[in-house]
């Protein structure tokens, strides 16, 4: 990633972080929502894929990614049902082909994913343990979450019987501008199920970016949005990922 600074060891970092939110809007939101069923695909992997469009774009054509993301773990039926944490981060890694399409691409991640859940169950110490010349797996500096909810009670609070359950804010500020931030830089997608439409959150770390760094960022994956609903939307399907332009208009 296009880093301002060195990475720090863990003793020396901060934990300071900056958090940005943008809302695609009611015509993004529905290009890649009609996109996703229409094609049957899951909304999470669409995002995904256009997480690792956008980091091949950012990183000036890395070809191997790999990002780490927390599973629900439920890899089995009968876990569903069942209350309790099963949560286990994994890393993903994505071989990219810069001349496949959008289309294609999204294909090629929902394949892989549907592999990879079904070892989601496999503890990542275990991997980690594989190779353990590297002291810090930087690949789950860089992660990716989605979530959907519903929003109709503003408040987000349940009562079940005398207990009050709330929701707690995705980044955890520290001060008025300022969130806690462990990781380099995550990207948030959350789909609002009332209303139908999808924003985005990116967290990144400031001992590693300004945050003029992550504004311009988030403002060049707006424009990536973009491009790829055009591209979906506009007869121009088989258009190469790698024809994409991080270039701003202004």
């Amino acid at each position: 990633l296009p880093f301002d600074r060195y990475r720090l060891t863990n003793e020396h970092r901060t934990g300071r972080g900056t958090s940005i939110t943008f809302s695609f809007g009611q015509d993004l939101s529905n290009d890649f929502l009609i996109y996703a069923s229409s094609n049957n695909i899951s909304l999470e992997y669409l995002a995904l894929t256009t997480y690792y469009v956008f980091l091949f774009q950012l990183t000036n054509g890395e070809n191997d990614l790999c990002i780490g993301i927390n599973t629900h773990g439920r890899y089995r039926h009968e876990l569903r049902s069942i209350i309790g944490m099963f949560v286990n981060a994994i890393p993903l890694r994505c071989q990219l082909n810069p001349h496949l399409s959008f289309h294609k691409m999204t294909k090629h991640v929902q394949d892989d994913m549907l592999n990879y859940i079904k070892y989601s169950y496999f503890p990542l110490q275990r991997i980690l343990n594989q190779h353990p010349n590297i002291s810090n797996p930087v690949f789950l500096d860089t992660s990716f979450e989605f979530i959907s909810s519903m929003t109709k009670d503003e408040k987000n609070e349940i009562m079940i019987g005398d207990c009050r359950l709330s929701l707690i804010p995705y980044s955890i500020k520290i001060s008025e501008d300022e969130i806690m931030s462990k990781f380099d830089f995550i990207l948030n997608f959350q789909y609002d199920l009332n209303r139908n439409e999808i924003s985005c959150n990116i967290d990144a770390s400031l001992d590693l970016f300004n945050r003029e760094t992550v504004d311009k960022i988030s403002q060049r994956f707006h424009s990536i949005l973009h491009q790829l609903s055009a591209s979906i939307s506009d007869n121009q399907i088989n258009k190469s990922i790698y024809e994409l332009s991080l270039i701003l208009p202004n």
